[in-house]
């Protein structure tokens, strides 16, 4: 008796909680779900700002505070080396020479224009799903092929590169690109490509006059991610940094200045990151990453967000997929001046990561490349787990759809007792509301007494206040690792299941033309996509509410918003991979099926039946 008082002494709490708590859950997850598309709706990203400063404000000006906070103060002399944001350019004129390097899985294309790495071709990922009549992929994907410079090669820094004309030429590892500069500076870079994904190259500044000579700061571009075609938005794009311990993400939030939330305040052109500590850096888009990693970790990093061409407004009124303002994230290593004795070189190597984010193939490779996977914080441990769970079953299952519905079967089995005692003590719950009405009528003016019988009432008919909402609250982690999971999972890029072509994309079926004005739903300039999965989804999710008994202490108008809640996830979701909307349709039905289950088996349970006053004998 002590031991039921003492849970059911919160009782109010949780009665809130069925009353609020759900519903701020569930409204959390749907900002969570249309965050990003709406932050670039309401404040999209603006033009870089002229004359903006290399320094962040608010970032640490003297090396204590850089200590604290991991990020380097920029000395003021090596600040006022680096030029304002402006896209960099390449003032070569004469014919561009290229050279090849390829293994199995990757095509490595060379220039001479600033003698680095133009682009990365990866063979078995084309660029869009899509073949041509004979079967032939007819783009492969690639990395770095949108940027404003080569990989490895010096950005605002004339000293090292003069007019960017580099002479390329086969050697026995690979590729050489080098050029020789005014007062005995030569420049060497020599590019390998090694196994699987990876590649190497290593830049050296050499001294071949008769006296020292001054090297000026280096920035070293070692990467740039852009979108892999014209209708990827940018929510999916970035940039990391390692430090050895740790591993940052920075997205367009960490660009933008000041507001609340980062609604509003003013957009910065760069961000600086590290203190004699960068271990490795990456750029990313949705499904493939390039990580450098130098051999020993470098002084800085300099993130730059670049404004890339954007498309005409006809080409947006023909197609309102394109993304109307796409970005590029350029990563450069910082290396600080220094004096070169004659006869002596500096050099630094690399090895690079130019491939798609697998985790598998990264979780092989240190230092702990898979961290470019994000999965950190209590989601990206469900996101982690499940997605080596999907993987593990599509060795036994071939189809990826298929292991979605096999791994959907098995968490809810896994939760099956859990949601099977809360439905049940929801259904007594929801009995024994004409005994709880008469008490509160009858103790309407001493709630202590109201608050005895109540509690008396629920202990004798098995009802726990809390059964209600824990099963959701314990369930909301792997939900929301799921959804994280199967939105970035590049094993579904490409793959079929029943009438869907590809898992990562909505199983568009055909388009109504006209209709794309539809708010969530249409495309502007396409029409009304017939996306059947998310049709399922809301519709399944519309009779589980209808199945699921509201909670007894919501009023009308908040039982009518839950009921009707599935419909929002639906206009939310509707546009998001087939994989997501897969999952939950196969989940939903599970638990009507569940539902139905619990009402058979719980079909016999004696409501017990109010007390009469004086043991049922007339006064």
């Amino acid at each position: 008796m002590t031991r039921y008082r003492s849970l059911s002494a919160f009782s109010p709490l949780f009665f809130r909680m069925d009353r609020k708590g759900i519903a701020i859950l569930v409204v959390a997850f749907a900002l969570m779900v249309a965050w990003f598309p709406l932050l670039n709706r309401l404040y999209p990203t603006r033009p870089p700002v002229p004359g903006a400063t290399n320094q962040v404000a608010g970032m640490a000006t003297n090396p204590a505070a850089a200590a604290a906070t991991g990020t380097a103060a920029v000395p003021s002399t090596m600040a006022a080396s680096l030029p304002t944001n402006v896209p960099p350019t390449l003032s070569a004129t004469s014919p561009e020479q290229t050279l090849v390097l390829e293994n199995e899985k990757l095509r490595a294309v060379f220039t001479s224009h600033g003698g680095g790495l133009k682009y990365v071709e990866l063979k078995d990922y084309p660029a869009r799903i899509a073949k041509n009549k004979d079967g032939a992929i007819v783009e492969l994907a690639s990395l770095n092929k949108r940027a404003f410079l080569p990989a490895f090669s010096h950005a605002n820094t004339p000293a090292l590169t003069g007019d960017g004309e580099f002479v390329l030429s086969k050697t026995a590892m690979g590729v050489r690109a080098v050029k020789d500069l005014p007062g005995g500076i030569r420049v060497v870079k020599d590019f390998a490509v090694s196994t699987n994904y990876i590649l190497n190259a290593a830049v050296r500044i050499e001294n071949t006059g008769g006296q020292a000579v001054a090297v000026p700061v280096q920035e070293l571009v070692v990467g740039t991610g852009a979108p892999m075609d014209d209708h990827e938005m940018g929510d999916q794009q970035g940039a990391f940094w390692y430090n050895g311990e740790k591993s940052s993400h920075l997205t367009a939030a960490q660009f933008r200045q000041g507001g609340f939330l980062f609604f509003g305040g003013t957009q910065v052109p760069q961000v600086e990151v590290g203190n004699s500590n960068v271990v490795w850096t990456a750029v990313h888009n949705r499904f493939f990453a390039l990580i450098a990693v130098p051999s020993t970790p470098a002084e800085r990093a300099i993130v730059r967000d670049y404004p890339l061409p954007p498309p005409s407004q006809r080409q947006l009124e023909a197609d309102g997929k394109l993304n109307p303002k796409p970005q590029a994230y350029q990563v450069a290593l910082l290396y600080p001046a220094t004096n070169l004795a004659a006869g002596l070189a500096l050099e630094q190597k690399f090895n690079v990561y130019a491939g798609p984010k697998e985790y598998f193939t990264l979780s092989q490779l240190e230092p702990q490349l898979d961290l470019v996977m994000d999965f950190t914080g209590p989601t990206g441990f469900f996101a982690k787990g499940l997605l080596l769970c999907l993987n593990a079953i599509h060795h036994f299952i071939p189809s990826y759809g298929w292991s979605i519905i096999a791994i959907t079967v098995i968490i809810k089995g896994l939760f099956w007792p859990l949601t099977a005692a809360s439905t049940r003590s929801m259904k007594r719950m929801s009995a024994i509301q004409p005994q709880l009405k008469a008490i509160k009528d009858k103790y309407k003016d001493n709630q202590a007494k109201a608050s005895e019988q109540t509690l008396r009432v629920m202990k004798e008919n098995k009802v726990n206040p809390a059964a209600g909402c824990l099963p959701m609250l314990i369930q909301m982690p792997v939900f929301i690792g799921f959804f994280f999971m199967l939105r970035t999972a590049i094993e579904l890029r490409g793959e079929h299941f029943l009438w869907v072509s590809d898992l990562s994309q909505p199983d568009t079926l055909f388009v109504i033309p006209g209709l794309g004005f539809l708010p969530f739903l249409g495309i502007n300039g396409v029409g009304l996509p017939i996306n059947l999965l998310p049709i399922l989804m809301g519709c399944t999710s519309l009779y589980l509410a209808s199945l699921t008994p509201p909670s007894p202490q919501m009023d009308p108008s908040q039982q009518k918003m839950m009921k009707y809640m599935p419909v929002f996830f639906t206009l939310f979701l509707y546009n998001y991979s087939s994989g997501l909307t897969l999952y939950w349709t196969v989940q939903n039905l599970i638990t009507v099926l569940q539902n139905k289950l619990t009402k058979m088996n719980d079909s016999k349970t004696v409501i017990t039946p109010p007390a009469k006053p004086n043991g049922g004998k007339r006064a």
